[in-house]
Order: C-alpha cells, then sequence, then structure tokens
C-alpha cells in the first residue's frame, strides 16, 4: 500500500486542479496529460528505485524451491560367487535343498513374476546348509515379494547374521539365540538395525506402503567389522556391527504373523565376495 500512497496524493492534486481551474481544451489536455506523466513515473519509481522489496520476493520465492539431494549407490557386489539360489530347479511345493529351518516352506511361482519364490511360514528362521561361514568381507543380495492388499498385513521380517547355523530356534533380533546384527524391515512402524556385537541400534520409519506385491531388492556389504545396508537404492545402515573374529551366517526369518493371507516370499539369493 504505501507504494502507492504518493501517486494516489498525486491524483488527488490532478483532481483538484481539475476542478478548480478552467481552462480550454488545449490546457486541460496539457495539465492532465503532465499530471498524468508525474503518476506514472512516481509509481515506477516507489516499485524499482530501492530494489530491496523486490529482492525479498525474488529471494521468498527461490526459498520455496525443493532442493534435489542425490546420493548415489555406493554398493558393489562381490565378483566371485560363494552360494547362490534362484529355486528355480526345486520343484513347486518342496522346501529347497539349499536351504533348513526350524517351521516349513515351499517353492511357489506368482503370475506375472519371473522366477520361482520361497514361500515363508510365519514364525519361522531360514539358513543356509551350507555349514562354512561366510568370509570377513563379502556381499549379499536377495529378494522379497510381498502378496498382500496391503504392506501392513505382512507385518514385516528380519534378517542378519548369526554366529551359529543352527535353526533350533526363531530369531527376531540381535541379541537372542546366537545373532550378531539384525536388520527389522517393519511394514507397519518404525524399521530398525541392531548389533549384540557393538551394542547398536537406529531405529527409522520408513515409508513402505508401496511394497504391496511389489519386489524388494535388498543389498548387504560387509567389510571386517562395518556393515552397510540397503532397500533397493536407499541406504539404512552404515555402522560398526561386528567385532573380533566371529564366524557369520547368514539368516532371515519370517514375521510372527500376518493378517489378510498375506505372504512373504524369498528368493534370489546371492552371496559373494
Amino acid at each position: 500500500m504505501r507504494y502507492l500512497a504518493r501517486p494516489l496524493l498525486l491524483a488527488g492534486l490532478a483532481s483538484s486542479l481539475l476542478l478548480t481551474t478552467a481552462p480550454a481544451s488545449a490546457q486541460f489536455g496539457d495539465v492532465f496529460g503532465a499530471i498524468k506523466n508525474q503518476v506514472e513515473q512516481e509509481v515506477e519509481r516507489q516499485v524499482r528505485g530501492t530494489g530491496g522489496n523486490t529482492s525479498d520476493v525474488q529471494d521468498s520465492a527461490a526459498g520455496s524451491q525443493s532442493l534435489q539431494i542425490n546420493e548415489g549407490f555406493a554398493f558393489t557386489p562381490g565378483s566371485r560367487t560363494i552360494v547362490a539360489t534362484d529355486f528355480a530347479d526345486a520343484p513347486l511345493g518342496t522346501m529347497p535343498d539349499a536351504w533348513k529351518t526350524n517351521g516349513s516352506g515351499a517353492v511357489v511361482s506368482v503370475g506375472g513374476i519371473a522366477g520361482n519364490w520361497l514361500k515363508l511360514q510365519p514364525f519361522a528362521t531360514y539358513k543356509l546348509n551350507e555349514s562354512k561361514a561366510l568370509p570377513e568381507s563379502f556381499t549379499v543380495e536377495f529378494d522379497v515379494l510381498t502378496a498382500a492388499d496391503t504392506a501392513r498385513d505382512a507385518s514385516g521380517f528380519y534378517f542378519g547374521f548369526a554366529r551359529d547355523n543352527s535353526v533350533a530356534d526363531y530369531i527376531m533380533d540381535a541379541h537372542n539365540h546366537g545373532a550378531i546384527a539384525s536388520v527389522h524391515v517393519n511394514y507397519t512402524g518404525s524399521s530398525n538395525v541392531s548389533s549384540s556385537a557393538t551394542d547398536y541400534y537406529h531405529a527409522e520409519r520408513l515409508d513402505l506402503r508401496h511394497y504391496a506385491n511389489q519386489v524388494m531388492h535388498v543389498s548387504i556389504a560387509v567389510e571386517g567389522e562395518m556393515l552397510r545396508v540397503y532397500l533397493d537404492d536407499q541406504k539404512i545402515a552404515d555402522t560398526r556391527a561386528f567385532t573380533g573374529q566371529l564366524p557369520r551366517y547368514f539368516f532371515i526369518s519370517a514375521p510372527t504373523r500376518t493378517r489378510n493371507n498375506a505372504q512373504l516370499l524369498f528368493g534370489n539369493f546371492r552371496a559373494a565376495h
């Protein structure tokens, strides 16, 4: 409003002059034209003269733009395969020979999605039959498919590394039944990464709603005592999770229960160094 104060004052003066004088038509035109020019010049000066307020508007507009941050994807899979299983040769309905569990499981196919998958049973933990521990540095990759009306119906799953290869008990954290490091992918709330070896714990609420009937690719890199974990291209852990020369065996655990007949499927596993 203050930009228009002086132009309005000049306009008022123009009106007064026009009302109190009775010039010829030519004189009237000259007076009106002169005042009109003064009003236009004053508006231009007020709007552009200082420059400060125009800059404020520009700064405000610039500040409202979202910044696009790209942290890249620093995972590089190992070049030499230790073990790889895609269940391609396993008969449907059977438990694959390369894996063992304290519960049950069945190889299945899924319409519209390539490959075979291991259907995980609630409250069951799965480990490789391979008795040799993983080396000091290695990578692990696998896919998880949530077959459900909503991702929340599948609850979530656990994976990580244990100090032995026993499947006598169900593993759902890093502090029981020989577990060392554990990742809990939770479709209903906060996911977390923990380590009993280093007392590490970090929780984060991830938006995983879009994973209903979608494949999630998990990438893990272990380099000595360090652990990095990615869900697709999102890094959720980069921390010291191991100590000393503890043996490390991979495990994955199904949720304790699901809703509305939701199923959790596991496949395309590869460990390499």
